[in-house]
Parts: structure tokens; sequence; C-alpha cells
């Protein structure tokens, strides 16, 4: 026997007594979360708000996550600048509710085939780049309770992987999109849980859509909580700065006319809700835990590298 381990040994260039050295890349440190810890709050209201607020304070402490929004940030200012664009060759005002001078001659017909193929690609473009930026956070965020570490770069890297499902889940909604507009935010509020199951239980896309939808009807009135309660934070930071900046620029002339007012209140809104989207990400990790743990994980304070 002792002849057959030495032949294994020499082969196979393993010795069992040298200790075993691990090494990773800087980024996420924290101690492993060895004793869960359960938000209280035993109604289902109560714990969508406890939720949010927790999300809320899981940013805080990982401030690094921020520059998730800022690459969402880009992702929306790329989005208003397409459909701005779209809005205007096809004759309508590119900022509904301002007094923004728009073309009246229409450029590109509205349901023609050119207007159809540019609406779909630029879509398509949006939704994949959100999706796998949130795909990259949600790789990052599954890393705290372990203790592993993973830079912000690393979790972008992994989510790649999973770039076949995202894109097929962006395909989808990229049709509703052209087809039923604005109700495609149903179709991803039903399976808001589909990214977690593809990046997390690595499931494909149909796998990841009927789970999202299962976990959908258990946690229906958590998820509409937590939605309403950070879209109601981001409405009134929204219009306590634009009342801020309006009050400032009005008084000493530097904002005159509908147009400018236009611009500013698409980028305030676009900076709120890229940080309401990472909120929200954290929430929707930690909702997809529960539902497969029982539990709320409360995620320790961590430092985050690029």
């Amino acid at each position: 026997m002792t002849r057959v381990s030495e032949l294994i040994y020499g082969w196979l260039g393993w010795c069992p007594n040298t200790r075993i050295v691990k090494t990773s890349q800087r980024g996420i440190e924290s101690s492993p979360l060895e004793n869960p810890i359960v938000l209280p709050g035993s109604g289902r209201i109560r714990k969508g708000k406890d939720l949010a607020r927790e999300s809320v304070n899981i940013l805080v402490h990982n401030r690094r996550l921020l520059w998730f929004s800022f690459l969402i940030l880009l992702t929306f200012i790329f989005t208003i600048v397409t459909n701005s664009y779209i809005r205007f060759i096809s004759g309508t005002n590119a900022f509904p509710g301002f007094d923004v001078p728009y073309s009246t001659t229409i450029l590109l017909a509205r349901g023609s085939l050119e207007w159809v193929t540019l609406t779909f690609t630029t879509t398509f473009i949006e939704y994949f780049v959100f999706f796998y930026l949130s795909a990259g956070l949600i790789v990052c965020i599954s890393q705290i309770p372990s203790g592993n570490s993973i830079s912000i770069r690393g979790g972008l890297s992994r989510a790649w992987c999973y770039k076949r499902p995202i894109a097929g889940w962006t395909l989808i909604g990229a049709l509703l999109w052209i087809t039923i507009a604005y109700f495609t935010y149903g179709f991803y509020l039903i399976t808001v849980f589909a990214l977690p199951a593809m990046v997390l239980d690595n499931k494909d896309l149909i796998a990841a859509i009927r789970e999202s939808v299962f976990i959908f009807r258990r946690m229906w009135v958590e998820t509409y909580v937590l939605f309403g309660l950070i879209l109601l934070i981001t409405i009134g930071f929204l219009l306590v700065t634009l009342f801020s900046i309006g009050q400032v620029g009005f008084a000493y002339g530097l904002i005159i006319g509908d147009s400018i007012v236009g611009i500013i209140a698409s980028l305030v809104m676009s900076v709120l809700m890229a940080i309401g989207a990472v909120v929200i990400g954290i929430a929707i990790f930690i909702l997809y835990k529960h539902d497969r743990n029982g539990e709320f994980l409360l995620i320790p304070k961590t430092r985050m590298s690029r």
C-alpha cells in the first residue's frame, strides 16, 4: 500500500501533508455570517418596509456598490438620448408635459418597419446592459454573507457567463415593448426573481421565469411594498431637488424655458433611479434567499474594491 501511495504522489506531484494556501483578488472583505438574523416584524407589509430600510443600510455600508449606480446611470442617459431622438424624428415631443420644440416633419413614421427596427434595437441594448449590470451586482452581493472576496470587475466577469439567458430575457422584454409598451414593466415585475435564479442557481431561461413566477406568488406583498417605497422615496427626492434647483435657477436667471427644466428633470430622475435600482437589486437578492432559506439575512458591513 505504501508503494502504491508513493507512485500516486510521484505521478501527481501531490503531497498530502502540504499546507494549502488560498489567494484571491482584493474585493469584498467580510466575516462569514454564521448565524442569520431575521428581520423584525411578522406582517408581510412590515417585512417589506424592513426590507427596504435594510437594503438602504447595506448600500450605505457598502458605498462602492454605487459604482453600479454610476454604470446604470450611463445606461439611463443612453436611454433618454435614444428615446428622445426616436420621438423627435417621429414628430412627437421628446419631453411630454414640457413645452419643448420638436420637429413637425415626420422623418420616421411611427409603426413603420424602420421605426420598429430602430426601437427594438435600442430597447434590446438598453435592457441587456441594465440586466447585465444587475447580474453583476447580485454576484457581488451574494459573496458578502459567506465572507468571500470579489471585486466589482470580478462580479461583472462572472455575470458575463450568464449572457445567453440574460439575452433571452431581454429579447422577450424588447418584443413586448414594441407591442404593449409600458405594460412590459408588469412582465418584468412578475419575473423579477428570474435574474437571481439564473445567476445564483444557474437555471436556464424557462426554469428561471417559472421559478420567479412561483416566488412572486408567494411574496407579492413584500415585493409591492418594496417597489412602492423605493418609488415614493425617489419621487420625494425628485420633487425636493427640482424645487430647490428651480428656485435657485429662476432666481438667478439660470433656467429659462421648459426645455431646460425637462432636461434637468430627466437627469435628476435618472440619478435617483440608478441609486434606487441598486437598492432594489439588494432587496431582490435578500427576498430570493429568504424564499430559499426562510430567513431574511442581514448582510454585514464590508469593504469593496473596484
